[in-house]
């Protein structure tokens, strides 16, 4: 109650939580700069930042990724999407501040406002989950999260996505090769390795938790011909 009371951002994040807007997924705001260096540096040395590449960041939490981004794409115009109001507010208070007009923060709960292949890379960084999966370790994930909403984020994150874009989620609690759309797409990096994240089960298209937890592939190349999407 003291967090509630005192603490804006916390109470942001216990509000939305107890809201449970559709598509909400992770409720806390846990992000830093320079997360995932290696990452961000395959898809930097994948594309060719010449002024023209446009990039999202979906569930973009008070901004620290898309400043991140800015660091390796100088010349990019990059967007970052949450459905946190209160971050938005803080990435758009950062932005006046750095000045950089290249920058675009949006208050939504999903990629469907955004166009179709319009972007040359997607982050979704620890944003299709849900801390509690990993604290409780429950049988089925249905009662906070579910497969069929993460597969309609994930087809609107691929429809936003030119063909040979690069597509990156890192830290769900579902995978990317369940979807339809991963048949629009090949897998170009893993990390981790051979042990299941104690902090991110994995679960199935019918919500249940998989024995075999260790699911490594994290960033995919759109195929140049597939499916319209």
């Amino acid at each position: 109650m003291f967090r509630i009371v005192f603490h804006p951002g916390f109470r942001s994040e216990w509000q939305l939580a107890n809201a449970k807007p559709s598509y909400l997924f992770q409720p806390y705001r846990r992000t830093s700069f320079d997360r995932h260096p290696a990452i961000f540096s395959f898809v930097r040395d994948a594309l060719a930042d010449d002024g023209t590449l446009r990039i999202l960041s979906y569930g973009c939490s008070t901004g620290e990724e898309v400043f991140t981004l800015r660091k390796y794409f100088p010349m990019a115009e990059i967007a970052g999407i949450d459905i946190n109001p209160r971050s938005i507010a803080a990435c758009r208070r950062k932005q006046t501040r750095s000045g950089d007009a290249r920058l675009r923060f949006i208050h939504a709960a999903t990629p469907h406002g955004e166009p179709a292949a319009a972007y040359d890379a997607v982050f979704c960084l620890s944003v299709l989950r849900h801390g509690e999966l990993g604290a409780r370790q429950p049988a089925s994930s249905g009662h906070l999260i579910r497969f069929s909403d993460f597969e309609e984020i994930v087809q609107a994150l691929c429809r936003c996505l030119k063909p040979g874009g690069y597509l990156t989620i890192v830290g769900s609690n579902f995978r990317f090769a369940d979807t339809v759309a991963a048949t629009d797409f090949e897998a170009v990096y893993r990390m981790g390795g051979d042990t299941p994240r104690g902090d991110t089960p994995l679960y199935g298209p019918d919500n249940r938790r998989l024995a075999d937890g260790v699911y490594n592939d994290v960033i995919f190349r759109k195929k140049e011909t597939g499916r319209k999407i």
